[in-house]
């Protein structure tokens, strides 16, 4: 950091560089934002939500932590750790884990749609799945789109409610049988997300890595090969870093969501913002480990020459 307080663009650079020669044999995908403007764009989205809830910043820090350090994150200099975040997101009304930015009808039965749209934007899972496991209201459906919709909802609220992996994924893959061409020349928007969601659900059933799934989604985001472009799609950029760095894999986790940023903010969404900045620190306190590879060691030593003492570590 220069005698300005701004952050080095140099050291920036060599972090990134860093990260990118991370042992994974393919280069992996670069995007123009870095580890610094990611956590620019994050601090000023907690800034912009406690300013429309009327809230001071010691307001928001009262109990929580100095007033000094919430100014600090919003200006991009400090990030928080993973309890500091949860804590300011309660306060700030921001929900992590958010449901889908925009729901998917199942045209046949609206009102059965509605329902369902209710029940999951508030994360009533296992009244969720009570509601749909009904043979009569499946039998009515007829298309492929109202099918994938519905055992899309379904496999979601069952993993949910009851975590069992292998029920869910049943599902999932029901849904995907319905994609006709399984291989298309364009997708759209939720079968790109069942693709992702097969495999983040899959992570739970192996410790090995396995991100093909995740590499085929965010390939057809790169190349936009998509027929309608949805707010959705940065769900599958945090379930991929979230996935990777579930198993291990904090080197690799962190440019995904990078890129999970880039494109939320190029496309002017702040959905899943908040889910973002919570991932952020968890993944730089995962850089941090005595466990992890010596590339991604030095890529934490480098974090923590950028941004000096960035996460918040308490009293």
């Amino acid at each position: 950091m220069d005698r300005s307080g701004k952050l080095k663009s140099i050291d920036t650079a060599r972090v990134i560089g860093l990260i990118f020669r991370g042992g994974f044999g393919e280069a992996m995908a670069t995007t123009i934002t870095d580890f610094a403007s990611a956590v620019t764009t994050l601090g000023q989205h907690l800034q912009l939500r406690r300013q429309a809830l009327g809230l001071s910043q010691q307001a928001l820090a009262a109990g929580i932590c100095a007033q000094s350090l919430v100014d600090r994150i919003e200006q991009g200099q400090d990030v928080p750790n993973a309890v500091l975040l949860a804590q300011l997101c309660e306060r700030l009304n921001l929900p992590l884990v958010c449901a889908l930015k925009e729901n998917y009808p199942i045209r046949r039965l609206p009102t059965f749609s509605r329902r369902v749209h209710h029940l999951y934007n508030r994360q009533r899972f296992a009244d969720l799945v009570a509601y749909m496991d009904n043979p009569e209201r499946l039998r009515v459906l007829k298309t492929d789109e109202d099918l994938k919709t519905y055992y899309y909802y379904y496999g979601c609220a069952t993993y949910q409610a009851t975590h069992d992996a292998v029920a869910a994924l049943r599902s999932v893959h029901t849904a995907l049988t319905m994609m006709m061409p399984q291989r298309p020349l364009r997708y759209r928007t939720l079968e790109v997300l069942l693709i992702a969601m097969e495999n983040d659900i899959g992570v739970a059933l192996t410790p090995r890595a396995n991100f093909a799934g995740f590499e085929r989604a965010v390939r057809i985001i790169r190349e936009d090969r998509l027929v309608d472009v949805s707010e959705n799609l940065c769900v599958i950029f945090y379930q991929y870093a979230r996935a990777c760095l579930h198993l291990g894999y904090p080197e690799r986790a962190l440019p995904i969501l990078l890129e999970g940023i880039d494109w939320a903010v190029a496309h002017q969404s702040h959905y899943l913002l908040a889910d973002d900045y919570y991932l952020l620190a968890q993944i730089y306190a995962g850089l941090q480990q005595p466990t992890v590879s010596p590339a991604a060691r030095q890529t934490a030593v480098a974090l923590a020459e950028t941004f000096k003492q960035v996460v918040y570590q308490g009293e």
